[in-house]
């Protein structure tokens, strides 16, 4: 299974139609790469829609510069062939490990399972540590 950490900018948007599709637009605009978006989402540290960059650097810098203000935080990208049973594995190891996982969104597409999953702060690095020890 593949893994990497990623950052995940909530943004609250205006709710009324066309607001993601100005979000969308300057997105474009700005020549962001999106690993993926999905919201709005209501709890954990925020509520908003959530983004998730290729590059959180220029995420960054597309926030500072614009009228958008984000809360960032970590989450784990986890990604499998569907029916390889990698993330089944994954999960139970976690459980195992004693780490609860807060948040998970996943959607498999073409033959393959992605998860977004988050953790509390303070088990990052047991998460991190755990997934590259697999």
């Amino acid at each position: 299974m593949r893994w990497q950490k990623v950052s995940d900018f909530v943004i609250r948007l205006p709710d009324r139609p066309g607001a993601l599709a100005g979000l969308a637009a300057r997105l474009r605009e700005g020549d962001i790469e999106m690993l993926g978006m999905w919201g709005p989402v209501h709890g954990r540290h925020t509520s908003g829609f959530h983004c998730i960059p290729a590059s959180a650097e220029q995420f960054r810098s597309f926030s500072r510069d614009s009228d958008m203000s984000a809360f960032e935080q970590s989450a784990f990208l986890l990604a499998d062939p569907a029916h390889g049973g990698g993330l089944i594995a994954a999960l139970d190891a976690i459980a195992q490990a004693g780490i609860n996982i807060e948040v998970m969104q996943s959607i498999v597409v073409d033959g393959a399972v992605s998860a977004m999953v988050w953790v509390d702060e303070a088990d990052e690095p047991a998460l991190a540590t755990l997934l590259s020890n697999r």
